[in-house]
């Protein structure tokens, strides 16, 4: 009989390699699924806040003028409540009441009411909620 001698030749991967070749890429693929998923839901998050301040800055902006101290509007649009309030602004600086030695007026002989809005939205896991303000003149109506 003839002997035949094999000799041990690496012509590929073992089924050991390649099972902790496909765990690799599993756990690998679980993560960029996760992070993905992730980005996601934040676009979504960013989406609803810029609604929510394209609505209180609207909002701002039909409040030009007050015609009324420590007025209050409120009402909804979509998911979000709002609401708009108004108070008499602060006559007071750092020092003091303002004067001229503050740097120069720029508004004499006007009441001024700060104007704040406030936009809520719910969240998944608590209600969301932004805050803007300006500063407006008191005005009466023309009759």
């Amino acid at each position: 009989m003839c002997e035949h001698s094999f000799s041990r030749k690496t012509v590929g991967f073992s089924l050991i390699e390649m099972l902790v070749a496909l765990v690799i890429l599993s756990l690998s693929l679980g993560v960029l699924y996760q992070a993905a998923t992730a980005a996601i839901r934040n676009v979504g998050v960013a989406e609803q806040y810029t609604r929510a301040v394209m609505l209180g800055e609207s909002l701002l902006a039909g409040n030009t003028f007050v015609t009324q101290e420590q007025s209050i509007q409120s009402g909804e649009f979509s998911e979000f409540s709002w609401e708009v309030k108004s108070w008499p602004a602060p006559t007071q600086g750092q020092n003091g009441p303002i004067d001229s030695t503050d740097g120069p007026l720029p508004v004499t002989g006007i009441s001024l009411q700060v104007v704040k809005v406030w936009v809520r939205w719910p969240g998944p896991t608590a209600q969301r909620q932004i805050e803007l303000a300006t500063i407006v003149p008191l005005r009466e109506l023309p009759q």
